[in-house]
């Protein structure tokens, strides 16, 4: 009796299918929905840096749900920059669901008080967000660019 020998293709071949399935399947991903901001709190004080801290609420309106670590980038109000933000927890985001980002915002002190007046004069402001965050599933991450840009109403945003 000839025993037949069953082909199992190399390891690497598993590791490159699975690869390349879940970037395809990552590929239509859909931009979170800012819903509102709230839990603004003063974290520390400072002449040139004051550090804020709050929470982003988004919607995710993919089906499939992914984890976010390592968020960080800058920010601009009114096309003057605001500072620069982190996010160094992991979130596991569930599909089609509301997600909550904490994050710190180091602000620079410069540029505040241009900022503050034109707050006050106006509650609408330009915001404009660049940064990159680690995106995956399944212990395979990788950067996903954050990038934002509209006009918003801080007084409805601001809860």
């Amino acid at each position: 009796m000839d025993k037949k020998r069953i082909f199992t293709p190399p390891l690497f071949i598993y590791f490159f299918s699975i690869l390349v399935i879940s970037l395809v399947s990552c590929s239509g991903i859909k931009d979170p929905v800012l819903n509102g901001i709230d839990g603004l709190k003063l974290a520390a004080i400072g002449s040139e840096k004051t550090m804020l801290s709050l929470n982003l609420n988004y919607h995710n309106p993919n089906r499939s749900g992914i984890k976010l670590k390592d968020a960080q980038g800058d920010a601009w109000i009114n096309n003057s920059f605001a500072g620069h933000f982190i996010m160094d927890t992991t979130i596991k985001i569930s599909g089609n669901s509301d997600f909550v980002v904490p994050v710190k915002l180091d602000v620079d002190m410069k540029n505040a008080m241009q900022n503050a007046f034109s707050l006050l004069l106006n509650p609408e402001v330009s915001l404009k967000v660049s940064g990159n965050a680690r995106i995956g599933k399944g212990g395979m991450f990788f950067n996903y660019p954050i990038r934002y840009e509209g006009k918003e109403d801080l007084s409805k945003l601001i809860q």
